[in-house]
């Protein structure tokens, strides 16, 4: 019988007689370290920060790179954090405004019409309640 030609000898069959026990423990190990060396999914799980690339104009870079060099922040993504936080805390208040005010006053006046107000009104409206604020004034 004529030895194994495979490149692999820990892949070739088992009736080549160049396959000895060392061998396919030796490729067993290097498997195994390379299936280790993976990222698992827990591995992913367990991250709690992504590294991102983002592109901003230069004006805003400026703005960035000046609220670290005054000593705002500490890091360049401490700001972009920050203003995250803030978008996302308009996005509550805009959220709330509209389920608490603007869906019940437009859901009142469906049931009831009469309620509308013309343009005209509400121009008239406006107008007095700017007046008022510029009488009010020392």
């Amino acid at each position: 019988m004529e030895p194994c030609q495979n490149p692999h000898p820990f892949w070739a069959d088992d009736e080549s007689p160049t396959l000895g026990i060392d061998q396919l423990l030796l490729a067993t190990r290097q498997w195994s370290s390379r299936i280790e060396s993976y990222p698992t999914l827990a591995d992913f799980e367990m991250r709690s920060t992504q590294q991102m690339s983002i592109t901003l104009p230069i004006e805003m870079a400026a703005r960035v790179k000046a609220k670290v060099a005054c000593g705002e922040y500490a890091s360049e993504s401490e700001v972009l954090r920050d203003g995250l936080r803030a978008l996302l805390a308009r996005d509550r208040a805009m959220g709330d405004w509209l389920r608490d005010e603007v869906i019940p006053a437009a859901a009142a006046l469906q049931a009831d019409p009469g309620r509308a107000l013309s343009t005209g009104q509400v121009r008239e409206h406006m107008a007095a309640k700017r007046q008022r604020k510029s009488t009010e004034k020392p």
